[in-house]
């Protein structure tokens, strides 16, 4: 087979195996989104039998044959080729690590976790769900021993989700952004003494509109994109031009809803600029790592969407959707919703200073975790632990507490980290684009978000995986990732 050809079958199968993925996710989005319970086992079913598919694929012994022959043959392949073949070569070499079984066993115990928890969390029946997190638990540790690993047994799942972190990296990095936050946090409360939270009653349908028209205007396309409900916000993407995103409405708070769609859509309006011309298939053409896409969906939320600028643009607007409320919606008091600045149980309901504490708790838990450290029966009592160390309170109950987020009960342990990363990049990124696009403060305030879009596009979102998460932040910036802006932002800010 000549070198042309290679490259021929190589980009077919890839386009196949994206094909695969987005069959998976379509699955996915459908479960925690449409599917009625009794399904549950039939699409646990079906999961497993996609997940086998695409490794299957991925570890056909003529794929890696050719994968293999041009990584051998890279000095004659383009700069574009050779970065598609090596991340290939890297994803390959894991997948090849991965038995068959233990992937089919991954899959049936991650989804049934999720089903048990959808139901035990408002029942706050930690009991119900506490055998399918020790099983996760067991199953990440041996993830990581089947990777491999030089440093630290958390590094391999780490690395699932931000290529080439290390733990001896990134929780130095992490603790001590813990420890500046832990001390600037009283003085921001105390800044900030006498805030009120929202109240009132917000029809659901009314703020299921606001959330349309400003996802709309900060660039989203409801031509290929779809907003809908879930027991936890998230975004996925099912293939070309198929973007979706979720939320969950409380009737006494907006502000909830509203920020989680504008967190959402960040992350969908990094995945829709993408570079097209790589083919709608990874990898050149995928996200470059949770971390810069934390990065986005942060950015959007709290640079932009929590910014005074941004407050007058949403009170110009809040109107139409709540016309017996508007008048008392004033910029000021919009601010002042949306940066309530205190300890709360809730992360995805954290303000920007508490949120990175909540992250690096869990961080830490999950390392003690993989580590043997700590036990799942003793994990509630280590939660409440480190919430008195870091944000002086603790969880009465499992709900609000260890069973809050669905990450360990859909066995993502390493994905924690990189929302506090992503605020680290997107800090700096942001510090770059307001030196680069005049007046960006009054663009915002007037509704005219394009031009911080089209700054992302070709900084960020064109690179595709060309780079590294650090690599990309230095070509942006000339700078190492540091957590230095991130704070001095906060500090600026309150």
């Amino acid at each position: 087979m000549s070198s042309g050809e290679r490259l021929g079958f190589y980009y077919k199968r890839l386009a196949d195996l994206y094909r695969n993925q987005c069959i998976g996710s379509l699955l996915g989005w459908d479960h925690s989104v449409m599917m009625p319970p009794q399904a549950a086992q039939a699409r646990a079913d079906q999961k497993e039998h996609m997940s086998l598919a695409f490794h299957e694929m991925a570890t056909d012994p003529q794929f890696a044959r050719v994968v293999d022959d041009l990584f051998a043959d890279m000095d004659n392949l383009s700069d574009t080729d050779k970065v598609s073949v090596r991340l290939t070569k890297r994803a390959l070499d894991i997948e090849r690590k991965l038995p068959a079984e233990f992937l089919a066993e991954s899959t049936q115990v991650s989804s049934a976790s999720y089903n048990t928890w959808v139901k035990a969390r408002p029942a706050n029946d930690f009991a119900a769900t506490k055998p399918y997190l020790e099983k996760l638990v067991e199953l990440a540790k041996r993830r990581s021993e089947l990777l491999g690993y030089d440093e630290h047994p958390y590094d391999p799942l780490l690395d699932a989700y931000d290529p080439g972190a290390k733990m001896a990296i990134v929780k130095p990095l992490l603790v001590e952004l813990g420890e500046e936050l832990r001390h600037l946090l009283p003085l921001i409360m105390q800044k900030l003494a006498g805030q009120s939270e929202i109240s009132g009653n917000f029809d659901k349908t009314a703020q299921n509109r606001l959330c349309r028209n400003v996802a709309q205007d900060l660039g989203f396309s409801f031509e290929c994109g779809r907003l809908d409900i879930s027991p936890h916000p998230f975004m996925t993407n099912l293939g070309p031009l198929d973007y979706r995103i979720t939320t969950r409405y409380d009737e006494s708070n907006f502000i909830s809803s509203l920020f989680g769609v504008i967190h959402e859509t960040g992350h969908a309006l990094y995945e829709m600029g993408l570079p097209e011309d790589y083919g709608k298939f990874p990898p050149m053409g995928s996200p470059l790592s949770s971390s810069i896409h934390e990065s986005q969906s942060r950015l959007w939320e709290n640079m932009v969407g929590r910014s005074r600028e941004f407050s007058a643009y949403l009170s110009g607007v809040i109107g139409e959707f709540f016309p017996e409320k508007a008048s008392d919606l004033t910029p000021e008091k919009l601010w002042a919703y949306a940066n309530l600045v205190k300890p709360s149980l809730i992360r995805t309901e954290a303000d920007e200073v508490t949120y990175s504490l909540h992250i690096v708790i869990r961080m830490l838990l999950e390392e003690q975790l993989i580590t043997d450290k700590l036990t799942v029966a003793d994990l509630p009592d280590a939660w409440n632990d480190m919430y008195e160390k870091y944000l002086g309170i603790h969880s009465s109950d499992f709900k609000d507490g260890v069973m809050q987020d669905i990450h360990w009960f859909t066995g993502g342990f390493g994905y924690f980290p990189t929302y506090a990363l992503g605020n680290l990049y997107n800090a700096m990124m942001m510090e770059s684009a307001q030196i680069t696009i005049p007046n960006l403060p009054s663009q915002i305030e007037s509704g005219q978000f394009a031009p911080l879009l089209g700054w992302l596009r070709e900084n960020v979102h064109k690179h595709g995986m060309r780079y590294s998460s650090p690599e990309l932040i230095h070509v942006i910036t000339g700078k190492e990732l540091s957590a230095k802006p991130f704070v001095e932002y906060l500090k600026r800010k309150f």
